[in-house]
């Protein structure tokens, strides 16, 4: 498997991201964006801590985390040329990176790449919401 790292989403990582999440096949609903500009006002809000998924020394896609109602939601948009195993290992980076617990996450309820992907990693199914699953990562006792 290739190296896999998070890092900070930089200017200069701002079109192979964008291309990423534009090729992804996630179906992240807070991770969909019309056009670049849109992309660039998310990435920029302060209510989001995005990073780049970087694969190699390539950008192949964005793990972001943000405040949602009050909860700590996670999200990833991996580009389908990236290893097989980079979105698992981005989102194990991602939290481990995001102390806060509960973690959620809200999915496409048609998305089953993404939901194998977050049942790997320990997150459960918490509610539907529409056409959109939320997962949540627990806490753990110590």
């Amino acid at each position: 498997m290739p190296h896999i790292e998070l890092r900070e989403l930089r200017h200069d990582d701002q079109d192979a991201a964008f291309q990423a999440v534009s090729a992804s096949t996630s179906a992240w609903p807070r991770a969909t964006f019309d056009d670049r500009d849109a992309f660039d006002r998310w990435t920029a809000d302060k209510k989001v801590d995005a990073r780049a998924i970087v694969e190699d020394d390539t950008v192949v896609g964005v793990a972001a985390a943000l405040e949602v109602d009050g909860d700590r939601e996670i999200l990833l948009a991996v580009s389908p040329s990236a290893h097989e195993d980079a979105p698992t290992e981005a989102l194990r980076l991602l939290t481990s990176q995001e102390a806060e617990r509960p973690l959620y996450a809200c999915v496409s309820a048609d998305d089953q790449p993404s939901h194998a992907i977050l049942a790997r990693i320990g997150f459960v199914e918490h509610e539907r919401d529409g056409d959109d699953v939320v997962y949540v990562l627990p806490p753990t006792l110590e």
